[in-house]
């Protein structure tokens, strides 16, 4: 989570200097309240954003799936979730040392913070893959169902996936991703594709959507997950400012290109669509919010409508409805922006540069292997966790739910 630069300045430091000279590091108060507040308001992303943005008037069972979906990720992740994804371990996998969130470090390698304020963080991160999931499928699937369906997914699918880009072997590849576009968006998105596959049914009867729901909905998405992107900085620092900054341009573009799209094609715009293109430019430059410059965030956030687009035209050929929402306003649009944003990292359009040895096409195919690598994942764990629960719970929703 930390930026690119951060980390090599922290190899460097550990590797070519001798022990007595480094200077020490201890937890700044300044950059843990910093962490800690932004994390606690980037929960009003989750509940209550997400639930009226995908609910848009349902709040009985997208609230139902939602809450107890969350309640029991949060249970999970405490429990075992954070040890396995960021513990000591393998590059797959961590280990049970950190379970129950014991064994806590006072200070997380090359920050300022202690572990217990990143955990409080990670938790959010986790939080906001199981929401999305939860939100955009609650109306089609069964509550009964999708709450202990939450809860495996989380430990089968987001935290191998957290390990993975992060501490893990994608990591090692070169992958980079600022604030988890890869484990939460996209795992998240493809989940909820292959649930409404697995789904293939609609709630009987029609069901009445209020535009004034998605509209307040993304309003709280794009406050909170601008908080959350200043919070995967680790700190109040410039690395957040920047951060902010990018994702608050890249969905005003999305906004305008969105805009420009729905003109196009049907001659009006509606309050529903900037909603959607203000959430769907936040999920393109989530990867590279700390890397590229104002440019291009825009760029990102354009290209993420333009994807977006793309996505619905294919999801509504399958007619599998709103239940695979989050794959074309989450999941589509995070994908486009993780392998693309090394391109605005360029110096000539507007971004700080690489580090010496690393270039564009090297990083795009890091980036590439890393979205197919968790895509992959997403998908066969989502089937794997769907069929489990759904032996001792049916998946679909019916009349009297």
């Amino acid at each position: 989570m930390r930026t690119l630069r951060a980390v090599l300045t922290t190899g460097i430091a550990l590797t070519a200097a001798p022990a007595l000279a480094q200077p020490m590091i201890v937890a700044d108060s300044g950059d843990s309240a910093w962490v800690m507040a932004t994390s606690i308001l980037a929960l009003v992303a989750i509940l209550p954003g997400l639930a009226l943005f995908h609910g848009r008037g349902r709040a009985g069972p997208t609230g139902f799936a939602l809450f107890g979906g969350i309640a029991v990720a949060s249970l999970l992740f405490a429990g075992i979730g954070y040890s396995l994804a960021f513990g000591a371990g393998s590059p797959y996998l961590g280990g049970v040392g950190n379970a129950m969130l014991g064994n806590m470090s006072e200070l997380i390698d090359g920050a300022t913070i202690s572990e217990s304020v990143y955990a409080v963080f990670e938790m959010v991160a986790a939080l906001f893959a199981v929401g999305i999931l939860c939100a955009s499928v609650g109306e089609k699937a069964r509550p009964a169902w999708l709450v202990p369906f939450s809860g495996l997914w989380l430990l089968i699918a987001y935290v191998p996936l957290a390990r993975w880009v992060w501490p893990g072997w994608l990591g090692d590849l070169g992958t980079i991703d600022f604030a988890g576009a890869m484990p939460i968006q996209i795992a998240a998105g493809v989940a909820s594709l292959v649930v409404a596959l697995l789904l293939r049914a609609t709630v009987p009867g029609d069901v009445q959507h209020d535009s004034r729901f998605a509209v307040a909905g993304a309003a709280m998405i794009w406050v909170g997950f601008l908080a959350f992107i200043g919070a995967a900085a680790l700190g109040g620092s410039d690395d957040a400012a920047t951060a902010i900054l990018n994702a608050h341009l890249a969905a005003s573009a999305a906004i305008v290109t969105g805009m420009m799209i729905e003109r196009g094609q049907s001659g009006a715009v509606s309050v529903y669509g900037i909603a959607n293109n203000a959430v769907i430019g936040l999920a393109a430059v989530t990867a590279g919010a700390g890397f590229v410059g104002a440019g291009g965030a825009m760029a990102l956030g354009a290209i993420g409508a333009l994807v977006s687009v793309l996505a619905g035209l294919l999801v509504r050929r399958t007619r599998l409805g709103s239940a695979a929402g989050a794959f074309t306003l989450h999941g589509a649009p995070a994908m486009a922006g993780a392998v693309l944003f090394p391109l605005f990292v360029l110096p000539v359009l507007g971004g700080p540069g690489f580090d010496e040895g690393t270039g564009v096409v090297t990083q795009i195919a890091a980036q590439a292997i890393a979205v197919l690598a968790v895509t992959l994942w997403a998908a066969v764990a989502t089937v794997l966790a769907a069929l489990t629960v759904s032996v001792v719970a049916p998946m679909r929703m019916t009349r009297g739910d």
